[in-house]
């Protein structure tokens, strides 16, 4: 058995000749602009949702992979004997693009040493250097004693119900990551708390109005678009207001004549739900926006007003819905307003919390309902998960911290983080990479991107891993 520093240079030696191959595959990947469409017989999450799957079977297969398909969910692939004590997690959907790039979303960009495009750290660059340490493990250690399983997903943005199912009818393996967070390594989630509401009313055309807006399209991303549109005031009134509102939410708010009515867009920064102060909602500085303008006092316009009350502008931490808290462990709740609609008739809406482990010994559905209920409205569907803890002690997380510090020469340290991920509901599971501690790569944004070095130096992290593992 070769000792650890000729691993170690094996493991160097071997990227540095199929780097580029590696690279050129996750341009494959990124090339299949795989966001939940319309499903279809074969084609659950929708059909390009599918055929990405089928794109990383076929690298798979190339390599010498026999590849299982699960419910055209999820494929894996093995490598050593069964049952497998090792298992890398990952999803290759992905969010959509969004506005705002500066170079196609779907098409892999390299730029200063920088990869550019939507799924390029979340989470098809991540799983395509998983794939490419199953190759490396492959050829460096043919005689490799116990197993390591990858598993691809096609459906983690969407609410996971495919490792939902799969670990329904298939134990995991008895040490899993995902590369689908941060490193060191993420041995806490926080849960989530997802709750939808709304409201109806008769039409009511008291001028001036609001006609209707419309904000983000999905809870876990903070909303960098929002739109309205408005009757019954005067163009130059209303861009007056904008240019005050824009002073005040360093959202950039606009407006023009379409008509007899007026469009008035908010631009504000997309990112994560987990991490809303690194973004500028701009639905909720539309709402504070419109609110402050003298609309007849319609039904509508009174629920708009509660909206306000109840997700103000730059308040990410539930503080005037009554749900601020925190712990030392797990840290502080977080709130994303992200979906709003709303017309003549009625309003739909819904917001995103990561919740600390507090949360859970508290009626955290009791306290928004409570909230909601004092301005007259009810909360019609809910979604609610606790956090997830696998002990910092475990020996699978020390080997995981010990990697990390051989191959970066920094401190390796287990992290909370408020996003959720494929290990969420696996007992020991944890986050091993990608993103490198302090770096906004703009996931779920405008211009993701990782570094090339960085991408490289995990595809080998996960590697030593399956060295450690399974050797």
């Amino acid at each position: 058995m070769k000792n650890r520093e000729e691993i170690r240079a094996g493991i160097d030696a071997w990227f540095e000749k199929h780097s580029e191959a590696l690279i050129t595959d996750l341009g494959k990947i990124v090339e299949v602009k795989s966001v939940m469409g319309e499903a279809k017989p074969g084609a659950p999450y929708g059909e390009e949702s599918r055929r990405v799957l089928s794109v990383a079977q076929s690298m798979l297969e190339q390599r010498g992979f026999e590849v299982d398909v699960f419910e055209d969910m999820m494929i894996t692939a093995d490598l050593g004997p069964a049952p497998p004590v090792l298992g890398i997690l990952a999803h290759l959907d992905v969010v959509a693009e969004g506005d705002g790039w500066e170079t196609d979303a779907f098409k892999l960009t390299r730029k200063g040493g920088m990869l550019y495009g939507r799924g390029v750290l979340d989470n098809k660059g991540p799983s395509v250097a998983a794939m490419y340490a199953l190759y490396c493990a492959k050829e460096l250690f043919p005689d490799i004693k116990q197993g390591v399983r990858i598993i691809l997903g096609s459906g983690e943005e969407v609410g996971m119900d495919d490792i939902a199912k799969y670990v329904e009818k298939n134990t995991p393996p008895p040490n899993v990551f995902t590369p689908d967070a941060e490193f060191p390594v993420v041995n806490i989630e926080k849960g989530r708390f997802l709750p939808a509401f709304g409201a109806k009313w008769e039409k009511d055309t008291s001028s001036p109005r609001i006609v209707s807006i419309i904000g983000g399209k999905t809870p876990n991303v903070v909303p960098n678009r929002a739109e309205a549109e408005i009757e019954g005031m005067s163009i130059e009134e209303v861009k007056a207001y904008c240019k005050e509102y824009s002073d005040k939410t360093k959202v950039s708010l606009t407006a023009i004549e379409e008509g007899n009515k007026i469009k008035v867009a908010a631009e504000g920064t997309a990112t994560h739900a987990s991490t809303p102060e690194l973004g500028n909602n701009a639905q909720t500085a539309l709402v504070e926006l419109l609110t402050s303008m003298p609309f007849a006092m319609s039904e509508g316009f009174r629920h708009l007003k509660a909206l306000n009350r109840l997700f103000p502008h730059g308040d990410y931490r539930g503080k005037a819905i009554g749900i601020d808290m925190q712990d030392e462990k797990t840290g502080q709740i977080t709130v994303n307003f992200g979906v709003l609609r709303y017309d003549e008739h009625e309003f739909s809406a819904n917001f995103d919390s990561r919740t600390p482990a507090c949360a859970d010994a508290v009626d955290l559905l009791g306290m928004v309902k409570s909230a909601l209920a004092k301005e007259n409205l009810e909360i019609s569907y809910h979604e609610i998960s606790k956090c997830h803890h696998t002990p910092e002690e475990s020996p699978f997380v020390q080997k995981l911290l010990n990697i990390y510090e051989e191959y970066t020469g920094e401190q390796g340290k287990c992290i909370s983080m408020g996003g959720g991920t494929y290990v969420h509901e696996i007992d020991g599971g944890v986050a091993f990479g990608c993103s490198m501690p302090g770096v906004n790569h703009n996931v779920h944004g405008a211009n993701e991107f990782i570094g090339v070095k960085q991408l490289i130096d995990s595809a080998k992290m996960f590697t030593q891993a399956i060295a450690d593992m399974c050797m």
